[in-house]
């Protein structure tokens, strides 16, 4: 009997750290969303309600930090990041030099930014000197000093060539120099990124993918180098490969929510509709305003023969922004598939009045006038469609159109 107990307690002790778990990692997908929409003063009420010294999250600091910076809140900005830096995370040496050059300090600063420099995986030295903080010191003499002692190795200052060169679309020397550093040391994950974001600019997505898959496999727990994997296989049309590295993101405590939106693609090409749905659901609980996701959803909904539902997100997807003839295009094909055609024509036109050289939309808008008995307009509309090559509309035009 004392042994069920245990068991039970072990149980019931094991489903509460889950469930704390799942409420911290609910945390930080809340406010990074909520960070990254620009709501600064919603992220510092949220934090606020919360005891982060319970939590001993330094990323959790981090994201205060940046609020308060964000507000011009320097002080509190300071408090926070050095919350972060005494729970280790070195990117708070860098925030709080950027904090302490705002505040008209920078001997404070430079001292945070000379420890910051001798960390790894730091920011290249033109990414630091670019950032729009340091430009308040650069002639200030702390400045001038800090530069004079070498922070950057040979492998860092090649990267920082090769980006160089990337700006100044020279992509071929920047090939060059991020080839030769792999050849030399074949665990640079940096430089196969940065590689791969190369490859990406030329649109050869499949070694994108590949060389952001190497910089993944070498360092495993960045979850950049997977997004970016997972997105570029998602464009190559590898929706198994991309959905075993997506589940592998959002598995990750510090996942950025904005993932979903493309997981919720994904799964819908692979047919996985019940979980593309569930996506793009939680992905509105964080971006409740992002007109895509709707789009998306109606998508999915269309494709499980839900035409009513797909309509009203169709519809909320125009209300968030009606400058897209897609989504005017899918709202007319709802419509047709409901019967309602004359509402479908007044879509498929909307998506005209945006684009004219759309030869798919002229023939649904022909295809819908043909419904309605309107034969003069669905033959006109036939015919562009068919002067566009759009071929589909040969058996319309000879059906109806003399």
């Amino acid at each position: 009997m004392v042994k069920r107990i245990n068991i039970l307690l072990i149980i019931l002790f094991s489903g509460f750290l889950i469930n704390s778990q799942t409420a911290e990692n609910n945390l930080y997908q809340k406010v990074l969303s909520e960070y990254l929409q620009k709501h600064y003063e919603q992220v510092i009420s949220i934090l606020n309600t919360e005891d982060l010294s319970l939590l001993n999250d330094s990323k959790l600091y981090l994201l205060a930090g940046n609020c308060y910076y964000k507000l011009n809140k320097y002080d509190e900005a300071i408090l926070k990041y050095s919350k972060a830096l005494k729970l280790k995370n070195k990117t708070a040496l860098l925030k709080l030099a950027e904090c302490y050059t705002q505040i008209n300090k920078p001997y404070k600063a430079t001292e945070y930014l000379k420890i910051y420099l001798k960390t790894p995986n730091k920011l290249l030295q033109s990414e630091v000197k670019l950032l729009p903080a340091f430009s308040k010191i650069e002639n200030e003499k702390p400045w001038i000093n800090l530069w004079k002692d070498k922070y950057y190795n040979s492998y860092e200052k090649k990267l920082d060539e090769a980006k160089y060169q990337i700006s100044k679309n020279d992509y071929a020397t920047a090939f060059d120099i991020l080839d030769k550093l792999i050849i030399k040391n074949g665990r640079r994950h940096k430089a196969y990124e940065m590689r791969g974001d190369l490859l990406m600019l030329t649109k050869d997505y499949k070694s994108a993918a590949n060389s952001y898959l190497k910089a993944a496999e070498i360092k495993k727990h960045n979850l950049i180098y997977k997004t970016k994997a997972a997105d570029m296989l998602f464009l190559l049309k590898k929706y198994r490969k991309a959905e075993t590295v997506y589940n592998e993101i959002v598995n990750d405590k510090y996942y950025n929510p904005d993932i979903l939106l493309n997981k919720a693609k994904n799964e819908m090409k692979l047919k996985k509709y019940t979980d593309a749905s569930n996506n793009i659901l939680q992905f509105l609980t964080y971006f409740p305003d992002n007109a895509e996701a709707y789009y998306v959803s109606g998508k999915i909904h269309s494709l499980t023969h839900e035409n009513i539902a797909a309509l009203e997100d169709y519809n909320k997807a125009i209300k968030k922004d009606n400058s897209k003839p897609e989504y005017f295009i899918s709202c007319g094909d709802a419509f047709l598939k409901t019967g309602t055609f004359k509402s479908a024509v007044n879509s498929y036109s909307m998506a005209l009045d945006l684009n004219p050289k759309i030869a798919e939309a002229w023939y649904k808008k022909g295809a819908a006038e043909v419904k309605l008995y309107k034969f003069t307009e669905a033959c006109e509309d036939l015919k562009k469609a068919k002067s566009m090559n759009y071929n589909k509309a040969d058996d319309l035009l000879f059906k109806h159109c003399k």
